[in-house]
């Protein structure tokens, strides 16, 4: 990535009232930016030290009072000089200082564009750039803990761990192929094959960690599906804890989706009561219910897991599948009548399995009480992507081992196993993915 040159400026706190406010510069003209709003010289900014400002106006206009850094490059987060105004909060005060500041010569920064200079800067790594976009996203005390694991270097360190490993044994079977008068022993290729196996489990564990890491971070959305008056909206308020869905006999009570955002065991979770079919062939009581219906089934298309609800005698619903990986079938009103086999009973009335359905929900996803004790938990996509990668590849090697095969097939799975590991760890990242992942920080950060 070319060195930006310009100098950018944000507002780098949360919108709305607040005593305090922070307009972040960073750039090569971060001081000079600073001086001209504030009057205060380049070379009077004592660096990391709070100094009085007054923030004025190119015409001399007050603006705000407050304190100003200065962090001088290079030692600054993002590489360059960086100048902070603090100034009182307010949407509309740090608006008028921000305002200023970009009238003395700054550029708008981007979303997460301090935090990409120092990617570019080699400050942080892209590991610790995704931990802290989950850090600011957390839902959830929990999901906090275990973000601020990987920015604390939990998921770094095993991975780099697992690439040194990776490179000995390369290298040890890289040795074989020059030196080819000293054939590997049996017993070295045994011992190969079962540090490669080792490599293997230790990358599909961290691979399958990552639907409890994204869910734990970001929190996860469950969406209740079935038929009208199945139950949906009393399992919602049963789960919930409290009334957040209206409950009727008349059919078609809910006719657009009802949420409701709760905690379990520290988990984030967003409930969705969606709307229900009037029969198995998706008759509706009306235009305003079939629209209804369609915007559930959408936004249940996108929950983590759904919790298809059948009251007695009923059938199931239509589109639901149990083997799609994120459905569990749950039978309502268990205190009027038995469940059926291969149901979660519970019913609203007497609580009963209410608990069992929160268990089973954050299970579908791969949480349990433990999940954080082994550290190091992938929370995103392209980290998964690259630890199952990296998986394969191990599995591949331990395959071709065992074959007997010749020990160039052997460094070729090693190598991209090895590849994969570092991609994992953010080096050769692409700057689409960059751009992926950076869109999704705020302005200011």
């Amino acid at each position: 990535m070319d060195e930006p040159r310009d100098t950018i400026a944000a507002i780098a706190t949360a919108t709305g009232v607040g005593g305090v406010g922070i307009v972040r510069i960073s750039g090569p003209s971060a001081l000079a930016v600073a001086g001209a709003v504030t009057g205060r010289a380049a070379a009077a900014w004592e660096d990391r030290r709070l100094a009085r400002v007054t923030v004025r106006a190119a015409d001399g206009r007050r603006i705000d009072d407050g304190l100003g850094v200065a962090m001088r490059a290079p030692a600054s987060f993002t590489g360059d000089d960086v100048v902070e105004l603090h100034v009182h909060g307010g949407a509309v005060n740090l608006g008028a200082v921000l305002g200023v500041v970009l009238a003395a010569g700054a550029r708008a920064a981007e979303p997460g564009e301090f935090t990409r200079r120092a990617l570019a800067a080699g400050k942080i790594g892209v590991l610790e750039a995704e931990a802290m976009l989950a850090v600011v996203h957390a839902g959830s005390e929990r999901g906090w803990s275990l973000a601020q694991g990987q920015l604390g270097g939990a998921l770094a360190g095993e991975v780099a761990g697992l690439r040194t490993e990776a490179t000995a044994v390369l290298a040890e079977i890289e040795a074989g192929i020059d030196f080819p008068d000293e054939d590997v022993a049996p017993a070295t290729r045994g011992e190969l094959e079962r540090r490669a196996r080792s490599l293997a489990a230790a990358t599909a564990r961290l691979a399958a960690s990552f639907g409890a890491g994204r869910a734990l971070a970001e929190g996860l959305t469950v969406a209740i599906v079935g038929r009208v008056n199945a139950g949906k909206s009393s399992l919602l308020n049963a789960l919930a804890g409290s009334e957040r869905a209206l409950v009727s006999p008349e059919p078609g009570t809910t006719r657009d989706w009802v949420e409701a955002r709760v905690l379990w065991r520290g988990v984030a979770v967003t409930l969705i009561d969606t709307a229900g079919l009037r029969g198995g062939d998706g008759e509706t009581g009306g235009e305003l219910e079939r629209r209804g219906i369609d915007l559930g089934r959408r936004r249940a298309a996108e929950a983590h897991v759904v919790l298809a609800v059948v009251a007695p005698g009923d059938p199931e619903p239509d589109g639901v599948s149990a083997d799609d990986g994120r459905t569990i079938r749950v039978a309502s009103k268990a205190d009027l009548a038995p469940a059926r086999s291969g149901y979660l009973a519970t019913s609203a009335v007497t609580g009963e399995g209410i608990d069992a359905v929160r268990t089973a929900v954050l299970a579908r996803v791969g949480i349990v009480d433990d999940v954080e004790a082994g550290g190091a938990v992938v929370l995103t996509e392209r980290q998964r992507a690259a630890a199952a990668a990296a998986s394969a590849a191990f599995e591949a090697a331990v395959g071709a081992l065992g074959r007997g095969e010749p020990p160039e097939i052997v460094a070729l799975e090693v190598r991209a196993g090895a590849e994969a590991l570092a991609q994992l760890a953010g080096e050769r990242v692409g700057e689409e993915i960059l751009d992926q992942l950076f869109a999704r920080f705020c302005i200011g950060k």
